[in-house]
């Protein structure tokens, strides 16, 4: 794939995953896909492997902001099979806080799907809107 055609797959599967459609945003990655979150908060920080981990750690994204996340896609870049992305999630957390975070992700692309992800972030932001 073209570095273009990456970069449009990374943000399509993106803007699919937080408009709610799960299933399809993992159409696009790869099996043994592995995420990687900084930080340590549990339940989130670490190493999700596979696509029964990632589902489920999305499934929790979910739950934990019922409303969705509204993402602004800042930038994009791509050189072979990476991409980053930086962008602004903002929502309303199961607790009613406010939130809002900048991200920086690496997705690594193997034929096709998204193979590997790793996310920085300001994991404190998120423990703060998660807080009772």
């Amino acid at each position: 794939m073209t570095i273009e055609a990456n970069k449009d797959l990374v943000k399509r599967t993106w803007q699919t995953m937080l408009g709610g459609n799960v299933e399809g945003a993992l159409a696009n990655f790869s099996d043994d896909v592995t995420w990687f979150i900084t930080g340590k908060l549990e339940g989130v920080s670490g190493v999700k492997k596979g696509k029964q981990a990632v589902r489920a750690f999305l499934d929790s994204v979910m739950q934990a902001f019922p409303g969705g996340l509204k993402t602004e896609i800042n930038k994009a870049y791509g050189e072979g099979d990476t991409v980053i992305i930086e962008l602004v999630n903002r929502g309303t957390s199961v607790t009613g806080k406010p939130y809002e975070n900048e991200y920086c992700f690496v997705f690594e692309l193997a034929d096709g799907k998204i193979q590997a992800i790793r996310e920085y972030v300001d994991i404190e932001k998120a423990k703060i809107a998660l807080s009772p």
